[in-house]
């Protein structure tokens, strides 16, 4: 009896708390909604999404104009300087000068042909401050007024030829990730509540369980006093009635941490009981395998890496090619000033004439010593070696797919059954137990059926959790919500992190 005492003691000192915390109702649909707007998941899938547009949006802006302004001013020196004189000897001279120049420009990339066109203007600077006569010009000046500049890169890898092929996978990659990533959240976010609702679950049991062994106990005392029953079965009763205290108290630890674990995923900070509430209904609907794969090859981030990977091969070949060997043209004309003593005088059409300058600057290995063909070779081994892995891992992609709608089509078959059996073993433990109350039974088949019971509660519980967390993996496999029908990733939605809103964008 002590014992007794001492249990129920424990148990009030441990459920206190508790019975003052306000109680927090949650369903399955708001505990996903609560997970996709806090959780850490979710953030995080939120930052990458921002990453993904900026990174596109570099892309992009490499693709327009752009007016630069270059400089190097001042440029002072006061020392004394090695000088070449007109004999080829060298004599140190000191000198004291400054020279500044300056260039406004606007450039654009032609991207197809990688090459870079600039309109620029330039002015420079002189001032030799070691000069004593009053008639020598201490500042001069030179400028280009106007100039045209052509860089051509004649047999390098075009860099923005195979961006307009990858970038804009990417950046779909980027938001297709996004929603698979919060349908990924959606699916711990049900785990995590059906964690919880089974130790619910399973501390309802335990509470039932003592409730009804203190009550056995009591009945078997009696019949122990009156001589109805025996001494073995009455202490067998009292140790079936401990065990069922000492369950019940690691039953409300359990619920105590996956509580826990539950509210710091969805964000929940507030200091609240969790009551969760199954879903009422278990819909029926059919998934076809081939119907999946296909969202999962329209849909899904990894489908894109597979194309990623193989132009990655792709572009190391042809970078490997071009390495061969290499040349740079660039074509320069413009109105270029001759040297003055005013500013003015930069922009004076008496001053002023037409130049021009072309250089083609190459690099031909005549003896390499076989290191082109064996760059070739290993680029080449190594697209062979990314096909393979590709290869390898669209197949791995189709099985998880297969298995997923294997997995959840047993699933769905087995909840049928799951739930029959927790009817009949309620059914036949309440009858047993009023068999039992009218002697007809003993403890053991009391037991047994209590047991049965128990076991079919729980794996009722545990397939309806298997039966969720399976149909939002389906969803997060494929972005396919397939019980609604209907997409989950549409292409013409797009983040703006500059209005922190979704917005869609026209095909055009």
């Amino acid at each position: 009896m002590k014992k007794v005492i001492y249990l129920l003691l424990s148990f009030f000192c441990l459920t206190g708390i508790a019975l003052s915390q306000e109680v927090k109702v949650l369903t399955l649909e708001e505990t996903i909604r609560l997970a996709r707007e806090n959780s850490r998941n979710a953030k995080q899938a939120e930052t990458s999404r921002t990453l993904g547009y900026w990174s596109y949006q570099v892309y992009k802006s490499q693709l327009r104009p752009q007016l630069l302004l270059t400089g190097n001013l001042p440029n002072y020196v006061n020392r004394a300087t090695p000088i070449v004189q007109e004999d080829g000897s060298v004599q140190y001279r000191t000198v004291n000068q400054n020279t500044s120049d300056l260039s406004l420009g606007l450039q654009q990339v032609l991207p197809w042909t990688n090459t870079t066109v600039s309109f620029e203007t330039n002015l420079a600077r002189f001032d030799n401050y070691a000069l004593l006569g009053p008639n020598d010009p201490k500042t001069l000046y030179q400028g280009d007024p106007v100039g045209l500049t052509i860089r051509q890169p004649l047999f390098n890898v075009n860099p923005f030829k195979w961006d307009r092929l990858t970038q804009p996978l990417e950046y779909e990659q980027s938001k297709k990730s996004y929603v698979q990533d919060m349908e990924e959240t959606s699916r711990i976010a049900a785990q995590f509540f059906f964690r919880l609702l089974v130790e619910q679950k399973n501390l309802e049991i335990a509470i039932q369980n003592e409730q009804s062994n203190d009550t056995i106990y009591r009945i078997e005392q009696g019949r122990y006093n009156i001589g109805t029953s025996t001494e073995d079965q009455l202490l067998q009763t009292e140790l079936n009635l401990l065990t069922a205290q000492a369950e019940a108290q690691q039953a409300r630890l359990d619920v105590q941490s996956f509580s826990l674990e539950l509210r710091n995923f969805i964000g929940l900070r507030d200091d609240v009981r969790l009551e969760l509430v199954p879903p009422s209904d278990v819909p029926e609907f059919n998934i076809d395998y081939e119907e999946a794969l296909q969202y999962a090859k329209d849909n899904r981030a990894e489908w894109i890496e597979f194309q990623l990977q193989r132009l990655e091969a792709e572009r190391q070949v042809a970078d490997a090619r071009a390495r061969r060997f290499s040349a740079d043209l660039i074509a320069q004309f413009g109105y270029n000033s001759a040297q003055v003593n005013s500013l003015s005088g930069v922009y004076d059409g008496a001053n002023v004439a037409t130049g021009s300058r072309v250089s083609l600057t190459f690099s031909l290995p005549i003896l390499d010593g076989g290191r082109n063909k064996a760059r070739m070779n290993q680029a080449r081994a190594r697209q062979a070696n990314t096909e393979f892995t590709v290869e390898q891992n669209e197949i791995n992609f189709e099985q998880e797919i297969a298995n997923a709608v294997r997995n959840f089509d047993q699933i769905r078959s087995q909840i049928d059954i799951a739930e029959k059996r927790q009817e009949i073993a309620l059914k036949g433990f309440e009858i047993t137990n009023g068999r039992y109350l009218a002697g007809k039974v003993g403890i053991l088949e009391l037991n047994n059926a209590r047991e049965t019971k128990d076991a079919a509660v729980r794996n009722y519980i545990s397939a309806l959790q298997q039966y969720w967390v399976a149909y939002y993996e389906l969803r997060s496999l494929t972005l396919y919500d397939f019980r609604n029908r209907e997409i989950l990733y549409n292409p013409l939605l797009e983040y703006d992190p500059k209005t922190d809103s979704v917005i869609e964008i026209s095909r055009d």
